[in-house]
């Protein structure tokens, strides 16, 4: 998006008066000052006045007004929103060469808005922009020869369009080369300046370099471990509301790792991310309900916390929901809903639930019993050095007929190779 310009009134009535009746005599520099004010000034925002004289400006010509107007057209802010207008003064604005125009209109090629979809167009247009040092532009290419679009794959041509781009200052970008250098993706694998290049894009408030350098001091990646940076880190990216952020701050605080154990803080930063649908804060939470990490344990509570993450597919939330309707914790017992939780996980390839479903099977509990079954599970979690099920397995073959023992192993074999962790 293109930038903007600031102006100061100074609360002044009669510099606004001024500038309105030079902008209504068609005067293009008052038109645009007036826009930006609209825009931009708490005191007298209105977006619906930026919006007109934006288009009063972009009307007589100026390449300026008609990529913001554009803008305002692709967003609705302002006036309604139109994509098909919008390209209409993109266009108008590209034709004299301008680089913001040259990048909107090729984000509409790239996406289908307003315009037919064409990314060999895309291409062609953001590289015009970015020849003019446009660093989004520079940017959006070397996503494209990161991914394909419109281009041939080429990572190492998309590792140089990210860096002319984060030279420029453009945080993604600086995010981009950082994680490029972490994986060695398009550049020979460097954890050192990965870290910088982190450091960087943190430096300028961006939420997902902050938590990438807060993982890179946690685990001594490219620099010296310090979990006190690392909480330090995840604390910036926390406050913006990254939400993987706001479960590590709490598991740090609840484990006193780099901070002083704290479970007020703990919980609160775990309710942060569990109330914005992130599956692991959400169980995490029914364990500390469950074990009384710092509140009262309340089964209760556990047992909601992990019916949440469980319904989202997270292994040992169902696997801790179905020991709590297998005892009757905090929920109506229930050994049949216990057995489909427990089969869940186990699918998972999570092997405690590969064990207890072992064992339901043995002794028909929510299940008919079956002792191929409950012989096939047993070997999967055994196989994954689940603690008891090689016991359990072996009692069970003092019950089972050699046929069934036959049929057993094959079928444990198949679960090992279906659902192996």
């Amino acid at each position: 998006m293109s930038a903007k310009k600031t102006f100061s009134i100074n609360n002044s009535r009669r510099d606004l008066q001024r500038l309105e009746r030079q902008a209504r005599k068609g005067e293009i520099a008052a038109q645009l000052t007036l826009a930006n004010i609209y825009e931009s000034d708490r005191n007298i925002f209105d977006i619906g006045l930026a919006a007109m004289w934006y288009l009063q400006a972009a009307q007589q010509g100026s390449a300026e007004a008609q990529v913001r107007i554009g803008e305002m057209y692709l967003e609705g802010a302002g006036i309604r929103k139109d994509p098909g207008e919008a390209v209409v003064w993109f266009k108008k604005a590209a034709a004299t060469g301008n680089p913001d125009a040259l990048s909107n209109l090729a984000w509409c090629h790239l996406k289908g808005l307003g315009v037919r979809k064409d990314l060999t167009h895309a291409f062609k247009l953001y590289s015009q922009s970015a020849a003019q040092n446009h660093h989004s532009s520079c940017y959006n290419l070397g996503y494209m020869y990161e991914h394909g679009y419109g281009v041939q794959h080429d990572a190492r041509l998309a590792f140089s369009w990210y860096l002319e781009a984060a030279q420029q200052g453009n945080a993604k970008a600086q995010l981009k080369i950082g994680t490029l250098y972490g994986s060695g993706r398009g550049v020979s694998r460097d954890q050192i300046e990965a870290v910088e290049w982190y450091r960087k894009a943190a430096e300028q408030d961006y939420a997902k370099a902050q938590y990438n350098l807060a993982m890179m001091y946690s685990t001594g990646k490219g620099v010296p471990e310090d979990q006190r940076q690392a909480c330090k880190w995840l604390r910036k990216a926390a406050e913006q509301g990254y939400v993987r952020a706001q479960y590590n701050l709490g598991i740090c605080y609840l484990d006193g790792n780099g901070c002083g154990k704290d479970h007020i803080e703990a919980l609160d930063w775990l309710l942060k991310a569990a109330g914005r649908d992130y599956t692991r804060a959400q169980y995490q939470l029914g364990k500390i309900y469950a074990t009384g990490q710092g509140v009262p344990i309340d089964l209760q509570e556990a047992a909601g916390w992990f019916k949440l993450a469980a319904k989202k597919g997270h292994a040992r939330a169902q696997f801790s929901l179905g020991k709590l309707f297998i005892e009757g914790l905090g929920v109506e017992q229930d050994p049949v809903v216990a057995f489909n939780w427990f089969t869940k996980a186990a699918e998972s390839g999570y092997p405690p639930a590969q064990y207890s479903l072992g064992v339901m099977y043995g002794k028909g509990r929510g299940v008919t019993r079956d002792y191929i079954k409950a012989y096939g599970w047993l070997f999967a979690a055994a196989t994954a050095d689940e603690p008891h099920a090689m016991t359990v397995l072996r009692k069970l073959k003092s019950k089972m007929s050699r046929e069934e023992l036959l049929k057993g192993g094959i079928l444990g074999e198949r679960l090992c190779l279906e659902y192996s962790s």
